[in-house]
């Protein structure tokens, strides 16, 4: 195990630090590295007298000061931090805390009525932590435990051991939790790092992505890794937003590139808005060029798209625009190994699309308690991402969309993502999603969701003429449909299983 990835580097990173300087502010409060290091172990000392080393310790929190307490709580007493979204429904809540077998659950005030809505008794759950003025008999009272329950002992570990459960869905729609141990996940804070140029104490990163998802856990802890100040607001409100872009003289920006539009199209921010800012980054597979473009005119600032998921972060980064629109998602980063391959498994040269696998420090060691899951994604230390791409000559890589997303239309293979960056090309459209829909004759052919810029008069025919000077004629989408905005998931990317829904009933 390399010396970077110690076990210490996320238990102990606080000692590292000055223990004066500002760690996190949130809303007017700020929190030193010496606050987060004494309440941190307070609260670890509980979960040490429960006996939570090696368990689950479930919590629905909002972004903020409790939720960072919690995650440092769990990394210091080896018991397992298990953010949850807070979007859930209840029946998506008992299904995780069910299948988790969690025996703690913190949960914030304003989400304690979700659990008049299930089952506990179906789950592990045996105590329940609520921040706030605790309703009912049985449950805890959050900060009870920043006072020690009894003297703070180091607990010992290793690299590999469990340290954060990350819930996504699976693809029949049965959550599967994504294990990252201690060494992955130092693993994705050095290697967002590198993504965001090299993390100092002299940054200052604004957070609004929430803490509980990947995004806003690698955004956090990258920069407390690094002896940063973290600026934390739960969620995007342009009324606080762009005062914290002035104010605050954040140095680094990451977040979903739905925040960028809406920062463009609120006509409240101009260059000196950005001016304290060196970098501005999102995620995800595709950003198209011409939004790119009116964004670095408006901002000065390009904005630099990396690629990767719950299971492996971050892997590329693209730091110029695609102008081509060819979906380029970049160059791999310093650490990652990828690897272009047919069903089969063998590399493929340069050129040809095929799916995307990788190692590297930051992949996940496997699913929490589900073998299955982990034997059928995982081999020899590849990741299988089931995201189609391919490499040219240079090694920048090319999204192409997923694998189970791929049109096959006469026998001929069509990925969602070729066709969206076509219709992406033409000047009438914002926002465009593309999906597979079955067709009597053709077996399954692309349907498209436009959303057209304001002004905008485009038909559905003369769209699909214009994608048919971009791609092969078979690519072009059979129906094309106009809404006033795309479905996004709780992570902020497009929701392309929910467009199903937007679909004319025959």
């Amino acid at each position: 195990m390399s010396d970077s990835n110690r076990i210490e580097n996320i238990r102990d990173f606080t000692l590292e630090r000055n223990l004066d300087s500002i760690a996190m502010k949130f809303n007017e409060e700020s929190y030193t590295y010496g606050d987060l290091e004494l309440l941190s172990r307070h609260a670890s000392t509980w979960l040490t007298a429960l006996g939570l080393k090696g368990e689950p310790v479930a919590f629905m929190l909002p972004n903020g000061f409790e939720i960072l307490i919690t995650y440092l709580a769990c990394f210091k007493s080896g018991a397992v931090a298990m953010p949850l979204n807070r979007r859930y429904a209840p029946p998506e809540l008992e299904k995780v805390l069910i299948d988790s077998g969690a025996k703690c659950l913190i949960i914030e005030l304003e989400k304690l009525h979700l659990l008049n809505e299930i089952d506990l008794s179906k789950t592990s759950v045996e105590k329940v932590y609520v921040n706030g003025v605790v309703p009912r008999e049985g449950y805890s009272n959050f900060y009870t435990l920043l006072g020690p329950a009894s003297p703070y002992e180091e607990t010992e570990r290793s690299a590999s051991d469990p340290a954060v459960i990350l819930y996504t869905s699976g693809s029949t729609g049965n959550p599967k939790g994504v294990l990252h141990s201690y060494s992955s996940v130092v693993g994705i804070i050095n290697s967002t790092s590198l993504a965001l140029d090299n993390v100092s104490s002299e940054d200052r990163i604004l957070v609004i992505d929430p803490q509980v998802h990947i995004s806003g856990f690698l955004e956090t802890f990258t920069g407390l890794y690094y002896g940063a100040t973290v600026i934390v607001q739960d969620g995007f409100k342009l009324e606080s937003f762009v005062p914290a872009l002035v104010n605050e003289g954040p140095t680094l920006l990451i977040t979903h590139i739905n925040v960028y539009v809406k920062l463009l199209d609120s006509g409240t921010t101009n260059k000196s808005t950005f001016a304290a800012l060196k970098g501005l980054y999102t995620g995800g597979d595709s950003l198209p060029s011409a939004f790119q473009e009116k964004f670095l005119e408006h901002s000065g600032l390009i904005i630099q798209l990396g690629y990767g998921m719950t299971e492996a972060i971050w892997l590329t980064v693209a730091r110029e625009i695609d102008t081509q629109g060819l979906g380029k998602i970049g160059r791999v980063l310093p650490g990652v190994e990828i690897r272009i391959v047919d069903k089969e498994g063998n590399n493929l040269p340069d050129g040809e699309v095929g799916e995307i696998w990788v190692k590297g420090d930051m992949v996940t060691p496997g699913y929490w308690e589900n073998e299955k899951a982990t034997e059928q994604a995982l081999e020899d230390g590849w990741f299988k991402t089931g995201d189609c791409a391919y490499k040219d000559s240079g090694d920048t890589i090319y999204y192409s969309g997923r694998i189970k997303d791929i049109i096959i239309r006469n026998t001929s293979n069509i990925t969602p993502g070729e066709v969206e960056q076509a219709l992406y090309k033409n000047p009438d459209v914002k926002e465009a999603a593309v999906i597979g829909v079955e067709d009597k004759e053709e077996g399954h052919v692309p349907v498209a969701f436009v959303v057209k810029k304001d002004g905008a008069s485009i038909t559905e025919e003369e769209l699909k003429k214009f994608t048919a000077t971009q791609i092969a004629l078979y690519k072009v989408p059979a129906r094309i449909y106009f809404i006033d905005g795309l479905p996004l998931t709780s992570s902020g990317k497009i929701d392309h299983k929910k467009l199903y829904d937007l679909l004319p009933e025959d």
